[in-house]
């Protein structure tokens, strides 16, 4: 169980987490994640960028071709094993392609959880909290 204390901490740098992510969106960045429901919980927690869904929106060629239009890409996939192979397959292929890849969003979420969330669907249970204080910023 996870004490009120940690909570409180974790929900701070959630916040300021979607905020610098918020940030870079304005600065003409795209964000991968895999599926609908990572998406459904960035929106909860106050994520007002453009998305790219792995899953829904096709092959990495879709993405290859859609990265040329922005600055950075974000990738934000899951912190499992899956999440880790696809990230690296992701990573490699945008190169290729000479895309300006972030890795800092997917390192830092596991910092600013403490390993607690795994799977970004998993942010959908701090969208109450989160929400009124991301807009109110």
């Amino acid at each position: 169980m996870i004490g009120a204390r940690s909570n409180q901490d974790i929900i701070q740098a959630l916040t300021l987490f979607i905020r610098k992510l918020n940030d870079e969106c304005r600065n003409k960045a795209l964000v991968v994640i895999e599926g609908q429901r990572d998406a459904n919980a960035l929106r909860s927690i106050g994520f007002e960028g453009d998305l790219f869904l792995l899953c829904h929106n096709g092959s990495l060629t879709k993405l290859a071709s859609k990265a040329e239009k922005y600055k950075k890409i974000v990738l934000l996939l899951d912190l499992d094993r899956k999440g880790r192979v696809l990230t690296k397959r992701t990573a490699t292929i945008l190169q290729e392609k000479n895309s300006n890849i972030d890795l800092f969003f997917r390192r830092e979420l596991a910092k600013v959880t403490k390993g607690r969330i795994r799977h970004i669907e998993e942010l959908a249970r701090f969208g109450d909290h989160l929400q009124n204080l991301v807009i109110g910023l």
